[in-house]
């Protein structure tokens, strides 16, 4: 018996309460490693299905078609309004282009007049047949022109991949 007289009766009741509790979280447990598995599984085909586009050592392509322009705007108001254009155009690319691998913009350390775009395509096609011609891409274009937005030159390089390095480190 102990100091109170009672404890190995309470601790036999809070060990039958522990029993029938894990009992009855059981099968939420189970199906909660259920829906992970399958929410994994699903996860894979879904990126499998875009192309293998993931993140973090994702598929390869060797090949690739690289696509950079570097502007140099007017005014850093100039800049800022062509920002807000290329965040729309580069939603939609994401959602809808997806033989694109890389649409990315940067703004120079030295000059914060001038902005580096990094495209990156399966293949040339890519960026002439499918990017350059959607209705978004065209919009953007037309919208820069009639809004004024000016940049003093652009500078446009193309390249092709080697497949000698890498892209993005798996983590």
């Amino acid at each position: 018996m102990g100091l109170f007289g009672n404890e190995e009766k309470h601790h036999q009741e809070v060990r039958e309460d522990t029993k029938e509790k894990a009992k009855q979280l059981a099968p939420a447990a189970v199906a909660t490693h259920l829906a992970f598995a399958v929410g994994g599984f699903l996860l894979a085909k879904v990126v499998k299905s875009l192309g293998g586009r993931s993140v973090g050592g994702g598929k390869r392509h060797p090949g690739a078609y690289l696509f950079t322009l570097r502007f140099n705007f007017a005014t850093v108001d100039d800049r800022d309004a062509w920002f807000k254009k290329f965040k729309i155009l580069a939603e939609y690319v994401a959602e809808n282009e997806p033989t694109t691998l890389a649409y990315e913009a940067a703004t120079s350390e030295d000059d914060p007049l001038e902005v580096l775009v990094y495209e990156r395509y399966v293949d040339k096609d890519a960026l002439k047949d499918i990017h350059e011609k959607s209705t978004e891409y065209l919009r953007m274009k037309d919208e820069i022109k009639s809004e004024g937005i000016e940049y003093a030159n652009i500078v446009t390089q193309a390249y092709y991949e080697q497949d000698l390095g890498f892209m993005e480190t798996k983590f």
